[in-house]
């Protein structure tokens, strides 16, 4: 089951990989993946399996209803894939790209969930997220040019989107975890949405936004997969 302890030194080892590797490689999604695809399994238990960006593992290509689409974890059955979750973990240059990381969600969600299989997307960022003029790879210093600060707004999409009917765009459940990133140590902290947000939008994000709520509701929806085989 979900150990938000866990996925925080997931989040850690990934990070360290991508000081190490580059925001360009792999390397940096495997710890990640690793610890959501673990939860997965956990939650189905035998006679399912899990694909994901590993060692030992690798993404599936799903046709979707529009066009091919890797999925960062996938859980089969039968070798049928019956639950997609899709995973985003920004640590710079977060607003100038925010409509589009949005829009894009929705877009593949429709895609894949148009196919009749649901789609769960996990959101990790930074609440003061580093901007680079050039980006990380080609700014020599690594010196961030301003530091943003994720409010409100920027998440009330998402909980907008949460609360939408149901809807082939609208994904199967929405994780969004709020953190901060020691760069010397490359540690993960989580930031509760409390200390950073008025009561009623924090409470939301924490029973209804949360990942701790997504993997609620995918067991929700593990206990009754199973009752229709």
């Amino acid at each position: 089951m979900y150990n938000e302890n866990n996925f925080l030194k997931a989040l850690s080892q990934s990070f360290e990989n991508y000081l190490e590797y580059g925001a360009r490689s792999t390397e940096k999604l495997k710890p990640i993946h690793l610890f959501l695809a673990n939860t997965l399994q956990s939650i189905f238990g035998k006679g399912y399996e899990t694909h994901y960006l590993g060692e030992n593992s690798k993404e599936l290509t799903i046709e979707g209803k529009y066009y091919p689409k890797d999925i960062d974890i996938t859980v089969t059955h039968n070798e049928k894939p019956i639950f997609y979750l899709g995973l985003k973990f920004v640590t710079s240059n977060y607003k100038q790209n925010a409509n589009n990381y949005f829009e894009g969600m929705m877009g593949e969600t429709a895609n894949i969930q148009r196919q009749n299989i649901p789609y769960a997307q996990v959101i990790v960022l930074r609440y003061e997220t580093p901007y680079y003029k050039k980006g990380l790879d080609e700014q020599k210093d690594k010196t961030p040019s301003k530091i943003e600060v994720i409010n409100q707004k920027d998440l009330s999409k998402y909980v907008n989107l949460v609360f939408d009917t149901q809807q082939a765009h609208r994904p199967f459940a929405i994780g969004i975890l709020l953190v901060e990133i020691n760069e010397t140590t490359c540690e993960v902290k989580k930031i509760k949405p409390n200390s950073v947000f008025d009561s009623n939008f924090a409470e939301v994000l924490e029973n209804k936004v949360s990942v701790s709520n997504l993997f609620q509701e995918v067991t929700t929806f593990a206990k009754f997969y199973k009752t229709q085989i």
